[in-house]
């Protein structure tokens, strides 16, 4: 603790200092005012804890600088003292708050039990402090222990199930060894873009609320487990053991179901069970996972385990990719994207796409657009080459839409090149374009490549198959053209004209000149 004596009279505060045992009532530092401005000063640059003050100051009264130290909202108890009896001024002190009200001149025993009994008042109000500190702070991290307990519990196959119903009872959740619960997977999907900050925390308390408020009807909590961003674990039981039947539990899902579906926009899948005594959960709850994990279509309806069918096997046949293959090289990009989504949505429909069979079909499709970009002499890395589409290119094998989403946008980027006859003829009239626009430069086949975004391989061969001579010929001979009219039809410097079809060095100029036309620059001037 830590006081401040206030008073305008010297003796007075050093009577106060010296008289009273401060370490014996266990105070820690004794500091001294002799003037409100003083005491301003003091309380606020450092805390203090009681406030030892006289009532009539000169310049200021004590009851004045206590209503300061309110309206500064400094936490501080305030001992009044004063030689006048005069019961205004103790009416004030008490309605201003303060702790006490001492007449002068009073034992130094009674001012150091008031000064007790306000250090007990303290102690006592930063005890509730600290305790709904610690209240608020529990409620803020339920919900996370409640996630890291039964995490923990079903991904670590944890058999002491005595133990999670004792860390569970420490966050307040009444569950016995014996008792029977349902279990309950959710998975969240096709979220509209303006639920996209629902991810942190609030998807989870909406669900928990609508699901709890969907089963109090039935007698029954839920305990609501996050397992990822959009996935969750639902624990029902009934605090009287009443349990809910299991076409209830089959009922109150679908109505989720509907309630997301109606209110927010996208869908809810559900994969339940029948009841399970605490110790079968973990066990359950992985079986519960496996099918939300192969509901690659995102199905949005309840699924159950004694319902579920045998998983296709993972032989079922993939689409043949190589004919799909040859539709890109041809820029039927269209054609690939609507026959892979019609081959999806059928598979869909019949029930044979399963996380396993999606995988190969992710698999294949990679390899058939790796091989595709080889044969057109596309850079592999051109095809993802920033990271949202590096991602995409990694993970699309979660779920059908992903899959979609994959198809779409590697059948686009293969659009950009050509896809006809007509195409391919316009594409060479361009680079022709550039290069007679770029005759008095040292034009590379890198700057045309990036001029009309292909692959300089490809463009080389596509250049040579239209026109006949490759791509290098082709430029020499624009230029050579150019400084052979121009040498017959100026007088300019043989020197100059070489600079204007793009050679620096004169020797190098005369030798490809004569290297096309048989005869020197200066020869040809003749």
């Amino acid at each position: 603790m830590i006081v401040l004596i206030v008073d305008d009279q010297t003796q007075v505060v050093n009577g106060l200092f010296f008289g009273i045992d401060w370490a014996k009532i266990g105070v820690k530092e004794v500091l001294k005012a002799y003037n409100a401005y003083e005491a301003r000063e003091l309380l606020g640059s450092r805390p203090i804890d009681i406030l030892l003050c006289d009532i009539e100051m000169p310049a200021e009264s004590g009851l004045s600088l206590y209503q300061w130290t309110r309206d500064k909202n400094i936490d501080i108890e305030c001992i009044f003292l004063t030689a006048h009896a005069d019961f205004g001024y103790a009416k004030t002190a008490m309605q201003l708050g303060g702790f006490d009200y001492i007449l002068q001149p009073a034992r130094y025993e009674t001012i150091e039990a008031t000064i007790i009994k306000a250090m007990q008042k303290i102690n006592l109000k930063n005890e509730t402090k600290k305790y709904y500190a610690y209240g608020k702070l529990f409620q803020q991290n339920k919900e996370i222990l409640l996630d890291n307990i039964i995490k923990d519990w079903i991904f670590l196959r944890k058999k002491d199930t005595a133990r999670l119903c004792q860390d569970l009872k420490q966050i307040h959740v009444s569950l016995d060894p014996n008792d029977d619960v349902y279990l309950a997977a959710a998975e969240v999907f096709r979220m509209k873009e303006s639920m996209e900050s629902w991810r942190h925390g609030l998807l989870k308390f909406s669900i928990g609320n609508i699901v709890n408020e969907l089963f109090a009807h039935y007698g029954q909590q839920v305990l609501v487990v996050q397992i990822e961003e959009e996935r969750f674990l639902f624990i029902v039981y009934s605090p009287d053991r009443k349990l809910i039947d299991q076409e209830g539990v089959a009922r109150q899902l679908n109505k989720l179901i509907e309630v997301y579906r109606a209110y927010y926009g996208c869908d809810l899948a559900c994969y339940t069970g029948p009841k399970a005594g605490m110790p079968e959960t973990s066990e359950q709850a992985a079986l519960l996972l496996g099918m939300m994990q192969n509901n690659v279509s995102m199905t949005s309806k309840v699924f159950h385990l004694n319902d579920r069918a045998e998983q296709p096997p993972a032989s079922n046949p993939i689409p043949n990719m190589r004919i799909w293959s040859k539709l890109l090289e041809q820029g039927d990009t269209e054609v690939v994207r609507d026959q892979a989504f019609e081959s999806l949505n059928r598979l869909a429909v019949e029930g044979k796409i399963n996380a396993a069979f999606l995988k190969r079909f992710y698999q294949q499709f990679m390899q058939m657009l790796y091989t595709t970009a080889e044969t057109m002499d596309i850079r592999l890395e051109r095809i993802f080459e920033d990271e949202s589409s590096l991602e995409k290119g990694l993970n699309s094998y979660a779920n059908v839409d992903d899959m979609k989403e994959l198809i779409v946008y590697t059948t686009r980027f293969f659009r950009q090149f050509p896809d006809s006859q007509k195409e391919i003829k316009n594409q060479v009239d361009v680079v022709i374009q550039y290069i007679r626009d770029h005759i008095d430069q040292d034009i590379r086949r890198t700057d045309i490549a990036r001029e009309v975004y292909l692959n300089p391989n490809y463009l080389s061969r596509l250049f040579k198959s239209e026109t006949g001579m490759s791509l290098k010929e082709f430029i020499v001979i624009e230029k050579m053209k150019l400084a052979q009219a121009m040498l017959k039809s100026t007088k300019l410097p043989i020197s100059i004209i070489a600079m204007k079809v793009g050679y620096a060095n004169f020797s190098h100029f005369s030798q490809v000149y004569k290297k096309t036309w048989n005869v020197t620059p200066a020869e040809d001037r003749q």
